[in-house]
């Protein structure tokens, strides 16, 4: 019995270890898709024009928009707007290239008042305002030219008031 064990063993063992590797070794075939998608993006920085004379004195320029604050009092004006606190309708300024300028107030008093660019950036600019009966200087500050129109901060201390006033102000050509 002992001869038939092992012969059994030899025969019978290696077969049936074949039947089971040849049994369970099947492998399956998977198809992995890799899609990649790459997105580029490219961005475009539009710089504002430089302001120069020639495009300050081309034009009269008047009012779009106005936010700011004169003493303790809220000011706002958007040109065809509703609530406005002020009316600017007829307010604008016409700079000359010699250093002049003429600004006329909303009412149509006309005021002959100087100015100067006050730094090489040209995005300072100071106005002299004499005799009204007070003189006082307006500086337009961060000035930005772009969509045709002047964007810049605004500032001055009322010599008639006796009141500072800061405000944000967009122009365009009249």
């Amino acid at each position: 019995m002992k001869k038939f064990c092992s012969v059994f063993s030899l025969l019978v063992l290696p077969f049936i270890f074949m039947m089971q590797v040849s049994l369970t070794s099947c492998e399956k075939e998977t198809t992995i898709y890799d899609t990649v998608t790459v997105i580029k993006k490219d961005t475009i920085i539009i710089k504002d024009t430089a302001l120069t004379v020639d495009i300050l004195t081309a034009n009269a320029w008047k009012m779009q928009e106005m936010r700011g604050v004169l003493g303790n009092s809220n000011r706002y004006y958007l040109r065809g707007g509703n609530n406005n606190t002020e009316s600017l309708d007829n307010e604008h300024i016409s700079f000359g290239s010699n250093g002049t300028a003429t600004y006329v107030e909303n009412s149509g008093i006309q005021r002959s008042v100087t100015w100067s660019f006050s730094n090489e950036a040209r995005t300072k600019l100071t106005i002299l305002f004499s005799n009204t009966p007070a003189t006082f200087t307006v500086t337009w500050d961060n000035i930005r030219y772009k969509n045709k129109s002047l964007d810049y901060d605004n500032y001055y201390r009322d010599g008639n008031l006796n009141m500072f006033e800061h405000s944000r102000q967009i122009r365009i050509p009249r």
